[in-house]
């Protein structure tokens, strides 16, 4: 092996290591985000599930199901839980409500858009 191939390999080796820095560090910036964003897909697709064998929801059944759940990512330790229910509650409807997944049928309750 001559003195240049060597050189090549440790810059090559370098500009690997610094990728995988820029990659783990804009992951780690994110990741708050990323667990909201889980979080919030969790629970919408357990109030899916309820929906389609039960027809309709009120906000106090979704405050039932959505106690309790908590995601996290599998290459961290870092988890988010749901803390307050009756808040995310709310939050979680914004959002199905957003994406078109569900619509108001009566009075608190929901069903799944048609």
């Amino acid at each position: 092996m001559s003195k240049g191939m060597i050189a090549l390999g440790i810059v090559l080796f370098a500009i690997a290591g610094a990728i995988l820095y820029a990659w783990g560090l804009k992951k780690s910036m994110t990741q708050g985000e990323d667990l909201q964003r889980m979080l919030l897909n969790r629970c919408g697709s357990k109030v899916l599930k309820y929906l389609k064998k039960n027809g309709t929801i009120s906000e106090k059944e979704i405050v039932s199901l959505v106690t309790g759940v908590q995601v996290g990512q599998f290459w961290s330790r870092r988890r988010a839980a749901v803390q307050d229910p009756r808040k995310f509650t709310k939050q979680l409807m914004e959002f199905l409500l957003d994406q078109q997944y569900i619509e108001p049928a009566d009075k608190g309750c929901y069903r799944m858009r048609r």
